[in-house]
């Protein structure tokens, strides 16, 4: 049997939805019926809040044809490994999706200012691009271009265990990338922000 799925459509209906733990995260029992008339309980995770919950920010510096990233612990695997500035829109705090992302570059990379870019195409869901096949979660990706060092950076949240990482050669990031050091996010996030770099003429055609 051949199905066709539309990726822009809603592949299932949802029959019912209710929390099975909340803290941090949430962790909801989700029953879904497919058209052929499968139902099938799920384990969905993510934040209860609205899209987007987060945002992702890649650096450029033109001159030095250089970016910025983090070295940062990742409490699921145990791991430290590669991001680049990501954190939470929180609604109660930020005025827009753009200052949670301006928030985020002065409390982890310590950044601030530059040209900022949003990466999301024209044509997508404004809620964001989502995180992980089984996550609730959506994220914007946004690029910064020629960012300066914040003197006087934002605090960041207790738990947050980060070493910033400066003047990384796109070389070196996609080695990062290609060797599975870097968290999926900000892989999507460089791939669209190098993608806009190379259009744009903005990255030199060696890197």
């Amino acid at each position: 049997m051949s199905l066709a799925i539309d990726t822009k459509g809603t592949a299932a209906k949802i029959v019912k939805e209710t929390v099975s733990h909340k803290r941090y995260i949430t962790v909801w029992n989700r029953t879904t019926e497919f058209e052929d008339g499968r139902v099938i309980e799920w384990d969905v995770v993510g934040h209860d809040t609205p899209y987007p919950t987060f945002v992702v920010v890649f650096t450029f510096d033109i001159k030095k044809q250089t970016t910025c990233i983090l070295k940062e612990y990742a409490q699921g695997t145990n791991e430290i490994k590669y991001t680049c500035v990501a954190g939470s829109y929180d609604r109660r705090k930020h005025n827009s999706v753009l200052e949670a992302a301006q928030h985020e570059l002065s409390e982890e990379a310590r950044l601030k200012q530059g040209e900022w870019i949003n990466l999301l195409p024209a044509n997508h869901s404004k809620d964001g691009i989502s995180e992980l096949k089984w996550g609730k979660n959506r994220f914007i990706p946004y690029l910064c271009l020629n960012p300066t060092k914040d003197e006087n950076p934002l605090e960041r949240d207790a738990e947050e265990y980060i070493q910033v990482v400066s003047d990384v050669p796109i070389n070196d990031l996609e080695d990062f990338i290609t060797s599975g050091e870097m968290m999926l996010p900000s892989v999507q996030t460089s791939w669209m922000a190098l993608a806009y770099l190379r259009k744009n003429s903005l990255l030199l055609k060696n890197m």
